[in-house]
């Protein structure tokens, strides 16, 4: 196998960048995003902010506590959700293959792509000049220049787009690029040739690898494992015993290795939304008006990547916590928005008769998706869908006005924009 150039982009601080962007008089000072009532909940700091211990899922009271005087921006998830693809239709515009993994951050493959952005690129000696040591900040040479011009290009092209600044990794690997953006913020550009990942490694925090939370954390510092080196020295054994096999996933992160690949928006297993709401919601009216904006935007996006769903969850959460799914199969795979709130509603309404609680959270994801139409029994070719020209028609004119103006230009009456 040919060595894999996979890249990340992650858009610095995205939400309170927009805000800044958008408000001359909120730049250089510190900014949370996020509701100010006394349940509301941070869903960005700005870097300012962020210098006092503020961070994204804090409660905005003790975000408070910290920068009293920051100022608190409510914020505008259609905004944000235009702006993202936009980004990400740039990324395309260089590649393909992208994998979106939040609205602000995607994964990239450059493996196939590179012969058209670098004369002579050697695609099978792509990595094989050494890196100036382990030193994470170091700028290799040869090779690596061509890579570094391409993220450079890709940064431009994006500030050129939406006037904002992204940070960009680059490295033989998901893990590795991830880890190099991280690292490079804010606004920044770091890659790492593979063979150097191993020694680069060694001095990091064992919290950097995927699956090791604030708790295993804390359990590995209780065995004296601070850092990746620490993790490798331990013993893959002992781990194992400790932690499950989640450990030898670990210990293969931490030696630089992830074979996972980047999986486009066609490879994807579901397309969902969900949103923790600044205050508790117990009032049905407003849960379906809600649920509905929800299905107007997931129903969009499987039209936009062509595709149809067979099934549709819901996915509830009360104000204790406790989490309750629902699903239900559709009878034909359909990307009618029409279709999928039927699903949704009916799965909304069966719940709230079966119990009683406000929300806390509330998603709605698509699964089952297929590029092809059912075939018929018996049938050689694909049978036709029964969907209300009607309907089609308001679908397509609604994403058209969607596409020029935003998500929030129009909605079907009883929708609801999310809070």
């Amino acid at each position: 196998m040919s060595p894999r150039v996979i890249a990340h982009v992650d858009m610095d601080a995205f939400f309170a960048s927009v805000e800044q962007r958008d408000n001359p008089d909120l730049r250089g000072k510190p900014v949370l995003v996020g509701g100010s009532s006394k349940r509301g909940v941070v869903m960005a700091a700005s870097y300012e902010a962020r210098k006092f211990g503020c961070r994204s899922a804090m409660p905005t009271a003790q975000a408070l506590r910290l920068c009293p005087q920051a100022i608190v921006v409510k914020g505008g998830h259609g905004k944000y959700f235009a702006i993202s693809k936009q980004v990400f239709g740039v990324v395309r515009s260089f590649t393909p293959d992208v994998q979106p993994i939040s609205i602000d951050e995607a994964f990239f493959d450059l493996t196939n792509v590179m012969h058209l952005h670098a004369k002579g690129w050697d695609r099978e000696h792509a990595w094989e000049e050494p890196g100036r040591g382990g030193d994470m900040r170091s700028r290799p040479a040869g090779p690596i220049e061509p890579l570094r011009a391409l993220g450079l290009a890709i940064k431009q092209r994006i500030r050129e787009a939406v006037d904002l600044p992204a940070s960009i990794g680059i490295s033989g690997n998901k893990f590795l690029a991830k880890l190099c953006s991280d690292l490079s913020k804010p606004d920044g550009l770091k890659i790492l040739p593979p063979q150097d990942a191993e020694e680069a490694l060694k001095p990091l925090p064992v919290g950097v690898i995927f699956g090791v939370g604030p708790k295993a954390q804390e359990r590995l510092r209780q065995l004296g494992i601070r850092t990746i080196a620490d993790l490798r020295g331990f013993g893959e054994d002992r781990l194992v015993s400790r932690f499950g096999d989640h450990a030898r996933d670990w210990l293969g992160l931490a030696r630089g290795d992830d074979n996972r690949p980047v999986r486009t928006s066609r490879e994807q297993k579901s397309i969902g939304k969900e949103r923790t709401f600044f205050e508790n919601i117990g009032d049905p009216e407003e849960l379906r008006a809600l649920l509905l904006s929800f299905v107007e935007d997931v129903a969009r996006s499987l039209r936009e990547d062509g595709l149809k769903t067979k099934g549709v969850t819901l996915k509830l959460r009360l104000g204790d916590f406790r989490t309750f799914t629902r699903s239900r199969a559709l009878e034909e795979p359909t990307d009618a928005t029409k279709d999928i709130w039927a699903a949704a509603w009916s799965l909304l309404q069966e719940w709230l008769q079966e119990r009683k609680g406000a929300l806390r959270l509330m998603g709605v994801s698509l699964h089952g998706l297929t590029e092809q139409t059912q075939l018929g029994l018996f049938a050689a070719e694909p049978a036709p869908v029964q969907r209300d020209i009607s309907e089609s028609k308001v679908d397509s004119t609604l994403d058209a006005i969607v596409k020029k103006f935003g998500r929030d230009a129009i909605r079907r009456g009883g929708s609801l924009h999310d809070r």
